[in-house]
């Protein structure tokens, strides 16, 4: 693998036609596609290693627009087939490319699905277990249940804190006074939606802002009372 991470580090070009041109030199063989997946971050600023123009602009933004809900698609269903025990974790991107070979006929396609995914946030795949997963009824029931630790939440999403460790710290000791693992998700799915509300994090920032204003007017006053 040392060319493609000689290549990978140092093209000169955009990141859809370093797909091509790899698929070009190398056919279609996952194991690449796994090495470039799970080791692409960006593209060189300062690459030595012309590669040739395959695509335009516009060629991708139509790319786009046909084949990339079908890219995300084939995405996400192998990620909750490695999740849900399905596919084996470590024969996920084998599993991804041959959905990509079998969906996509000519190699402008592939080269785009091969640079669709690995631009995607969830790429490098991470294997993280089988999600929980339960009815309304036994999540309102749940609910119930822990309606005081749900309160605490919603006291910590008013309090107004402004670093993201004072809230987390308060929201692991409402977890840690909980017995049982389902109730922890429920609690946590409550402070997640309730710390993520708009309304919260413009009250934050709001916070923040009043804050660095009355220490700008407090350093204003200092060099006013220092020229005196």
């Amino acid at each position: 693998m040392e060319e493609i991470k000689n290549l990978m580090a140092n093209f000169k070009g955009e990141t859809y036609d370093f797909c091509f041109e790899l698929l070009k030199r190398y056919g279609g063989r996952p194991e690449i596609f796994e090495y470039v997946c799970k080791n692409y971050k960006r593209r060189p600023k300062n690459g030595t290693i012309p590669v040739e123009q395959y695509f335009s602009k516009t060629e991708i933004d139509e790319y786009e627009s046909v084949y990339g809900d079908t890219v995300n698609g084939l995405l996400n269903s192998n990620i909750k087939k490695c999740n849900f025990g399905l596919i084996e974790p470590n024969n996920f991107y084998t599993s991804l490319w041959d959905s990509f070979c079998t969906n996509f006929a000519s190699l402008k396609e592939r080269a785009f699905a091969f640079y669709y995914t690995i631009i995607d946030a969830t790429i490098p795949y991470q294997y993280l277990g089988k999600p929980i997963s339960m009815s309304n009824e036994r999540f309102k029931e749940i609910i119930d249940k822990n309606e005081a630790s749900i309160n605490k939440i919603k006291y910590i999403a008013k309090s107004g804190y402004t670093q993201r460790t004072e809230e987390a710290s308060l929201l692991l000791n409402c977890l840690e006074e909980l017995e049982d693992f389902e109730s922890k998700v429920v609690v946590l799915a409550q402070g997640m939606s309730l710390l993520n509300k708009p309304s919260v994090a413009r009250h934050l920032d709001l916070d923040t802002l009043i804050k660095q204003i009355d220490k700008k007017i407090e350093e204003l006053e200092s060099q006013e009372g220092g020229e005196a």
